[in-house]
C-alpha cells in the first residue's frame, strides 16, 4: 500500500472504462475522491474494480488488502461507522500483510483506531494510532503520522484531559513546521479540533480565531465526519454565545446543508442534537422535544442506551442533551434517573468530560428538589473529576440555576473536603461572570457591551497591566488577552499598547 500523501492527485482522472487495466490507480483515485469530499465517486470505482478482479481471478489475491484497506477509508468518509466485523477483517488482514508493507500495517491500525473510537473504546483506540503512528513514521509516512494526533487529541479531550489534548496538537503543529507542503490539510484539521477543546476551555476568542483559519479550508478539502462534526458543532457553540438562539440556529442550518449535500445522515443527526441544546438552552422546551423526536430520541423511556447507535455518544453530546432537556422541563426525578444510568455509560467509556457534565446537569435536578446539599456534592464531583483542568465553560453553558450550587461549594456549605485553590480560583471567576450581568468572555460582544468590554481592557492598559494581569482580573487566560487586544488594536488602528492608549484618550474611550 503506498503512502496516502505520495498519491498523486492526477490519478483522480482515472478512465472508469479502464479501471480493470490500472487498479493501484484505481485504488488511489477512490482514497483520494473520498478525502476531498467525493465519497460516491469514490465507491463508484472501488465496485467497477471489484466487479474487474471478479472477471481476473488472478488479480483477485494480490489486490484484495489493498482493497479492504481502501474500502474501510471510504465507509469513513461515506458517514457509515466500522463495525467489530469490519475491525475482525483488518486484524485478520495484519497476519497477512508482508512484513516490509509499512505503510500498509500502519492504515491497518489507523482503521482499527477509528473503528474502536467509533465504539468508545479509548484504551484500545490509543494502542492502535500509536502502533499506526510508529509503522507510518518506519515507512516514511509522515502525514500519514501526523494524522494520528487527531485521535490522539480527540480520545485526550474526551477523557477531560483538556491541557493534554491542546499539548498533543501543538506537538502536531510543531511538527507539521518541519515538513514542506500540507497536501492532507492537517493544519486546519488540527485548527478545528484544537477550537473545540479551547471553548471547552473557555478560551471564547482563541477557538473563534482558530474556526475562522480553518473553516474554508475544512468545509472544501476535507469530508471526514469527525472533523466536519467538530467544525460546525463549535461554530454553533460561539455563534449562541454571541448571538444566542438565532445565532446558533443559523449555523446550525448552514451545517444541515453541508450535511445533506454531502450526504451524511449522522452529520445531520448530530447537528440535531447540537440544535436540541440550543433550544433547551433558550428553554424552547416543546420546540426542542419535537426535535427529538423527529431524530428518534424519547426523554421518556429511562433508556441511556438510545444513542448507542449514534456516531456523537464518545462525545456524550446525546446524553447530555436529553438529561439537560428533563431538568429544564422540570422533571428533575427524572432526570436523575436518566443521569443514574447515563453515567454509567460515561464511566464504561472513560468519557470524564461527559461524565462531569453529567453531573453538573445532576446538580440542577437536585436545586429543583430543593436538596442543595446534594446539588453541592454533585458538583463538587463534577469539578474533582477533571481536577485542575480549566472547566469553566461546561458549568457556564448551565447558566445562572447552577449559582445557587456554586455559591455553596465557595461558602464551604455541605463540604467536607474543601476545593483547591486553582478550583476555588476558577469558581470565583464563574460567579463574578454571572454577577456582572453578561459573559465577558462572550466573542465579539456587540453594542454598548463591547464598548464597556473594550473600555476594560484599555483602562488596565492604561494602568501598566501585564497580559498575564489583565487575565487574572478579566478572569481569561493570557492567549484570551492576546487575542481581545489584537481586535482592540485593528480597531483603533494602532500596532502596540502605548499607541492604543493614547488613541483611546483623544477618542474619549478612556480619560486620563
Amino acid at each position: 500500500m503506498k503512502a496516502p500523501a505520495t498519491l498523486v492527485t492526477d490519478k483522480v482522472a482515472v478512465d472508469t472504462a479502464r479501471i480493470g487495466e490500472f487498479p493501484q490507480a484505481a485504488l488511489a483515485s477512490a482514497f483520494l475522491l473520498a478525502k476531498i469530499g467525493d465519497p460516491i465517486g469514490a465507491r463508484e470505482r472501488l465496485n467497477i474494480l471489484e466487479v474487474a478482479t471478479d472477471k481476473n481471478a488472478s488479480s483477485i489475491d494480490f489486490l484484495a488488502p489493498d482493497m479492504l484497506l481502501v474500502d474501510a477509508h471510504v465507509r469513513v468518509y461515506e458517514d457509515r461507522a466500522l463495525t467489530e466485523e469490519d475491525s475482525t477483517r483488518l486484524t485478520q488482514l495484519l497476519s497477512t500483510l508482508p512484513a516490509d508493507d509499512l505503510v500498509g500495517q500502519a492504515l491497518t491500525f489507523n482503521h482499527l483506531s477509528t473503528a474502536a473510537l467509533h465504539r468508545g473504546e479509548f484504551d484500545r483506540a490509543q494502542d492502535h494510532a500509536e502502533n499506526a503512528i510508529r509503522l507510518y513514521r518506519l515507512g516514511d509516512a509522515q502525514f500519514g503520522s501526523l494524522h494520528m494526533h487527531t485521535h490522539l487529541g480527540q480520545i485526550r479531550m474526551m477523557r477531560g484531559d483538556l491541557s493534554g489534548a491542546i499539548a498533543q496538537y501543538d506537538d502536531m503543529e510543531a511538527s507539521l513546521d518541519q515538513l514542506t507542503g500540507d497536501p492532507q490539510g492537517l493544519r486546519a484539521i488540527c485548527q478545528a479540533l484544537k477550537s473545540e477543546v479551547y471553548y471547552e476551555m473557555n478560551e471564547m476568542g482563541v477557538a473563534q480565531s482558530l474556526l475562522d483559519d480553518a473553516f474554508t479550508s475544512i468545509e472544501h478539502t476535507d469530508a471526514w465526519l469527525d472533523i466536519l462534526a467538530a467544525t460546525y458543532r463549535v461554530r454553533a457553540r460561539l455563534a449562541y454565545v454571541r448571538a444566542g438562539l438565532p445565532g446558533a440556529l443559523t449555523e446550525l442550518a448552514h451545517a444541515d446543508a453541508a450535511a445533506r449535500d454531502r450526504q451524511m445522515p449522522r452529520l445531520a443527526r448530530l447537528m440535531a442534537v447540537e440544535r436540541i441544546r440550543a433550544l433547551t438552552l433558550s428553554d424552547e422546551i416543546e420546540t426542542a422535544n419535537k426535535e427529538m423526536q423527529s431524530i428518534g430520541l424519547d426523554p421518556s423511556k429511562l433508556d441511556a442506551d438510545q444513542p448507542e447507535k449514534d456516531w456523537g455518544l464518545r462525545h456524550g453530546t446525546t446524553n447530555v442533551a436529553i438529561a439537560r432537556w428533563l431538568v429544564r422541563a422540570r422533571r428533575p426525578k427524572r432526570a436523575l434517573d436518566f443521569v443514574e444510568l447515563a453515567e454509567e455509560t460515561a464511566i464504561r467509556g472513560g468519557q470524564l468530560l461527559s461524565l462531569a457534565k453529567l453531573r453538573v446537569i445532576r446538580a440542577q435536578a437536585f436545586l429543583q428538589l430543593n436538596s442543595r446539599g446534594d446539588a453541592t456534592s454533585a458538583l463538587l464531583s463534577a469539578i474533582r473529576l477533571l481536577g485542575n483542568q480549566p472547566f469553566r465553560r461546561f458549568i457556564l453553558d448551565e447558566g445562572l440555576p447552577l449559582r445557587p450550587a456554586v455559591q455553596s461549594v465557595l461558602d464551604g456549605e455541605y463540604v467536607k473536603v474543601p476545593i483547591n485553590t486553582v478550583q476555588r480560583r476558577q469558581l470565583s471567576e464563574i460567579m463574578h461572570h454571572w454577577s456582572s450581568g453578561s459573559d465577558p468572555l462572550a466573542v465579539g460582544p456587540s453594542g454598548n457591551q463591547k464598548v464597556l468590554f473594550n473600555r476594560r481592557y484599555l483602562q488596565l492598559l492604561a494602568r501598566g497591566y501585564s497580559n498575564k494581569e489583565i487575565g487574572r482580573v478579566m478572569g481569561v487566560s493570557t492567549n484570551t488577552v492576546k487575542y481581545h487586544l489584537k481586535q482592540i488594536y485593528g480597531e483603533l488602528r494602532v500596532d502596540n499598547r502605548a499607541r492604543a492608549v493614547n488613541q483611546a484618550r483623544q477618542l474619549g474611550i478612556i480619560s486620563d
